[in-house]
């Protein structure tokens, strides 16, 4: 038993000196070891602005914008960098206008341009994207966008080496939250909705017995302008069923699109399909339910104030 106790122990020894001899041999990557790259930094509270691009109205379009600053992360503290390039995606999703899509270069910043920031960081501050900025560069008027197209601002720096850095060949661990990687930036043509809120609702004819109560219900936003009701049973629930049971499905939704309402979803978590009808007068939006199982009802919901969005056609 000894002497396999020293056969390893040698073979060991001679494996620990070829490693110490041979750096090839080493089982660690170590970050002198490997090659350097360098990533784009969002400035912390830099952001102004909005990444939303606001197509409701043109004078709402016209004053968007989005801002920020960046710095540069190398093994020099970004002196390795020579310039920082912008490149411009616009994704058209109105298919009647054909492939309207295309790709430009938005701006070049040179190391000219860059200054040191308190941290000792190489980069750029005060970097403006404007609307204007978005459909100059590309050729077009607000009047070729609509809600759903997206603008994709592409980052990359070039080294004083030649090599290229950006999302494409960066890694994910890189790209994540924690490092503040802003390599590329999403600015979506949209509308912005803000309906989340509590409101009154009236209803009458509830299918078990005919009869009607009275309200509050919760309008939930689920992202994206997508909505729901907390109760879509508007209170028949309590009356036919007992006085805590809601009709609080996911699954049927609404949507608000540049003010403009659509029910979107239509089944329950029963997998029950829900019909509607539609209206609105003042400050009263009618809304008419049916369902598959066979519950009903009518329910008007009280907007505290004028009804900002109208029916979809």
């Amino acid at each position: 038993m000894n002497n396999i106790k020293k056969v390893l122990l040698g073979a060991l020894t001679i494996f620990v000196a070829l490693s110490c001899e041979d750096e090839s041999l080493a089982p660690i990557v170590t970050f002198d070891s490997a090659g350097h790259g360098a990533y784009i930094r969002l400035v912390t509270d830099s952001e102004t602005g909005s990444t939303l691009m606001n197509v409701l109205t043109q004078s709402d379009f016209d004053a968007s914008s989005y801002g920020y600053s960046v710095e540069f992360v190398d093994d020099n503290k970004g002196r390795n960098v020579s310039e920082y390039v912008l490149s411009l995606e616009y994704d058209d999703n109105d298919a009647s206008n054909g492939d309207n899509s295309q790709t430009v270069e938005l701006r070049r910043f040179n190391s000219s341009s860059f200054a040191e920031n308190a941290d000792g960081f190489q980069g750029v501050t005060g970097i403006t994207i404007s609307s204007a900025d978005l459909t100059s560069a590309l050729g077009i008027a607000y009047a070729d966008i609509s809600s759903g197209d997206n603008f994709f601002v592409r980052g990359s720096l070039i080294m004083n080496d030649g090599r290229t850095f950006a999302s494409t060949n960066s890694s994910s661990t890189v790209r994540g939250g924690a490092f503040r990687a802003i390599f590329d930036i999403t600015l979506p043509a949209a509308c912005p909705s803000d309906l989340a809120g509590t409101v009154d609702y009236t209803t009458t004819n509830a299918w078990c017995d005919g009869t009607g109560t009275t309200g509050t219900v919760d309008i939930i936003a689920m992202g994206g302008g997508t909505y729901v009701f907390s109760d879509w049973s508007f209170g028949a629930y309590s009356i036919c069923y007992s006085p805590t049971s809601v009709a609080d499905s996911e699954g049927i939704t609404f949507t608000e699109t540049c003010a403009e309402i659509a029910f979107t979803g239509f089944t329950d978590d029963f997998g029950d399909t829900w019909t509607f009808t539609s209206s609105i007068t003042g400050n009263d939006w009618t809304i008419g339910w049916t369902n598959t199982y066979g519950e009903s009802a009518t329910s008007v919901v009280h907007w505290p104030t004028t009804i900002p969005f109208s029916l979809a056609p």
